[in-house]
């Protein structure tokens, strides 16, 4: 009783002095109305500011994402704090199916390669060594590596695929990167690059770096018939969102920049073509007539994921164009292009035939082939052009193998006339026979509890003859 006299004698506590002022209703209803006109502009700039380079709408989308950004950044401590691996960016999404099929792939070296899979299926596979590379179990962790299986499908050899420390890298966790371009060279030596990574590397047969070129690399690695060079691309940072990307030739040799050609280059160099600004606003200016005034790009707006230079074998296939023209993939544009890489003129070029493809190549048939994502569909394909009639034909259909990667994936002809295909969002390599049916299946699975597959993201076939087994003999990387 003592304690209720105490109280109800003492001052009223700000609480209740805050819900005893009195506010007028017209305020009320003004603070209303400006908040909402507010979200309102807010929501109207951050809608903009996609396709904004103003500081207004920068400063818009960097507010709008703040919720989002913070929200990671909790998971992320929440991440650290249980003990749980990172394993984010290298997780496949493989089909829902029968795993007792698959049986581990033999390792001729100890600790390489646990946990990669496969699983044969009705047609015979193509004689010859393939190399698969990713993410995968070396030595009792993930890494990024690639593997080299033998005609008898065993791991005979493998190459670390990792950036070298003095080089740098755009994240702390390797396993934030993933490798994307990947050439075999003749002589067993490697050169690649990473979605997430700083640089494009060649390594010895061995391991060991041969040299190391700082720069955003990425996408496809080819090299031209004499391998002499290889071509990449890069991106700047510096420029707007279409001058970043570059097309660049480099020297297997020593890592020098032999060429190095720009979208505007390209845009500059065929002034009647415009296929390339798809994806750049241009306004009517109704109260104007503005002249050489250009429009914003879009956010990534062109996205080149693939060059290929014609060899010289093939070029009798094709009588439209010169040895080493390049073949062009443009993902956002849903374009494919064939340029002169010395006046940088467009030769061909088609839009529509494949949606958001990757990998485009030059066949023995005088077609084009491209891994056909169609992104947002059911299932991807592998679709062929013949640039001559601009004859779509589909040589690999997805759907009786549950074949789909949203973005990246890769294929490569096989000599009897099959198709060594990477479906990376599924962390799959598949091969598939001429008459469409699976030879081989493989899979990347993680040890421990939890079923979870790591990310396969290309692979490359090599005849028999290719290969030399004495010079896979190279210490820790031997068989």
């Amino acid at each position: 009783m003592r304690w209720m006299a105490l109280h109800s004698d003492s001052s009223p506590s700000v609480l209740e002095r805050i819900l005893a002022v009195r506010v007028p209703l017209w305020l009320v209803a003004a603070i209303v109305i400006f908040f909402a006109l507010a979200t309102v502009s807010f929501g109207w700039l951050v809608m903009r500011s996609a396709n904004d380079e103003r500081p207004l709408a920068k400063a818009a989308l960097a507010v709008a994402s703040f919720p989002t950004e913070t929200k990671a950044v909790f998971k992320e401590i929440a991440r650290i704090l249980s003990g749980k691996p990172d394993h984010g960016p290298v997780m496949a999404y493989p089909p829902e199916q029968s795993w007792s099929e698959f049986q581990p792939v033999k390792s001729r070296l100890e600790g390489v390669g646990e946990g990669l899979l496969m699983r044969r299926g009705p047609a015979t596979p193509a004689r010859g060594w393939r190399v698969i590379a990713g993410a995968m179990q070396i030595h009792g962790s993930l890494q990024t590596a690639a593997v080299l299986l033998s005609p008898e499908l065993e791991i005979v050899h493998y190459w670390p695929l990792i950036e070298d420390a003095e080089i740098g890298a755009h994240y702390s966790r390797p396993l934030r990167k993933m490798p994307h371009g990947l050439a075999v060279l003749s002589d067993g030596s490697v050169i690649y690059n990473f979605d997430g990574g700083a640089s494009l590397h060649r390594k010895d047969i061995c391991g060991r770096t041969l040299w190391a070129v700082p720069g955003d690399y990425h996408h496809s690695i080819t090299s031209d018939d004499t391998e002499t060079t290889v071509w990449t691309h890069r991106d700047d940072e510096t420029g707007d969102r279409a001058q970043k990307m570059h097309l660049m030739q480099v020297a297997t040799a020593d890592g020098r920049i032999v060429k190095d050609i720009s979208v505007p280059d390209i845009i500059a160099a065929n002034p009647d073509i415009d296929i390339l600004e798809l994806r750049r606003l241009h306004t009517p200016d109704k109260t104007g007539n503005t002249r050489e005034r250009p429009g914003r790009w879009m956010s990534d707006p062109i996205h080149l994921n693939d060059i290929d230079p014609l060899p010289r074998s093939l070029a009798d296939r094709y009588p439209m164009f010169s040895p080493g023209d390049l073949l062009i993939s443009a993902r956002e544009l849903n374009l494919l292009f064939v340029m002169d890489p010395e006046s940088l003129a467009i030769k061909w070029w088609k839009v529509g035939a494949t949606i958001r493809q990757h990998d485009s190549d030059w066949n023995t048939d005088g077609r084009l082939s491209a891994f056909n994502n169609r992104m947002s569909r059911g299932y991807s394909t592998i679709t062929k052009i013949d640039p001559a009639t601009l004859a779509r034909s589909v040589a690999v259909d997805g759907r009786g193998m549950d074949l789909y990667s949203r973005h990246r994936g890769s294929h490569q002809p096989l000599p009897n006339g099959g198709w060594l295909i990477s479906s990376t969002q599924q962390g799959r390599i598949l091969e598939v026979s001429p008459d469409g049916k699976v030879a081989l299946d493989f899979y990347s699975r993680l040890t421990g509890d939890t079923p979870l597959y790591s990310m396969l993201s290309t692979s490359v076939f090599l005849p028999e003859d290719a290969v030399d087994p004495g010079a896979l003999k190279c210490g820790v990387n031997s068989q």
